[in-house]
């Protein structure tokens, strides 16, 4: 009987239940900064026209461009299981330069152009898959840059040209982000680039009263950046 009492008393412990870990979570705002490099191509065109804007001929002509950055980025993410939507805003110092063949502007002489970007930015969206501490994503959106355009002996007797430039377009890439501890991730990311720059204009190129210049410069980007969260 007092056998039969004490197994009735027998406590018998469940097993405790297993510790699911969540993972990193990709949520929240950060900062940081990135350097990288960069190489493409500008096609410009220069047409000329005299004092009534009638149109007397152009020049036209690709060369090679390429360079490096330095910038600051700043975003926010927000993750849903282990998809993650995002926005990111980047600006970087740049020196992103290059120089064309001679060409005849109208003139026994030849010129040679040359463009440098010296500031380029996007706001661009984000998307990707989160597995843990990686963050594997494609980005894209709006662009913007601004430098320098130039032209040396436009017109023929050694007189050298420049003008501010500003121009906007797109941007698309992809890229992977790695969380190295709770606040910090590296980063690395390839973009491309395409800009269309505002119309520059030369007066007194004889014998054209004028030239209209019109660049589109196409760019491939690789960076490398660290971020921190909050």
């Amino acid at each position: 009987m007092a056998s039969t009492a004490y197994a009735a008393d027998l406590i018998i412990e469940e097993p405790a239940a297993p510790i699911v870990s969540t993972g990193y979570d990709w949520s929240g705002v950060y900062v940081g900064a990135s350097v990288g490099g960069a190489i493409g191509t500008v096609d410009w065109t220069g047409d000329y026209y005299d004092a009534s804007d009638v149109f007397l001929g152009g020049e036209d002509g690709s060369f090679d461009v390429s360079g490096w950055t330095l910038g600051v980025q700043a975003g926010a993410n927000v993750q849903f299981d282990s998809f993650v939507l995002g926005v990111e805003g980047d600006i970087s110092w740049a020196d992103i330069s290059g120089e064309g063949d001679p060409i005849d502007p109208l003139s026994a002489d030849p010129s040679v152009p040359s463009t440098s970007l010296d500031w380029i930015g996007s706001i661009r969206g984000r998307a990707g898959i989160a597995i843990d501490q990686v963050l594997l994503y494609g980005t894209a959106g709006f662009a913007f840059a601004g430098g320098t355009l130039d032209i040396t002996n436009l017109d023929g007797a050694g007189d050298d040209r420049s003008a501010d430039v500003t121009a906007t377009g797109w941007t698309a890439g992809i890229g992977a982000e790695v969380a190295v501890t709770e606040n910090v991730s590296i980063k690395g990311e390839y973009l491309y680039t395409s800009l269309t720059a505002d119309e520059v204009t030369f007066g007194d190129v004889l014998p054209a009263d004028y030239i209209a210049v019109n660049s589109e410069t196409n760019i491939h980007s690789f960076k490398f950046g660290l971020n921190y969260s909050f």
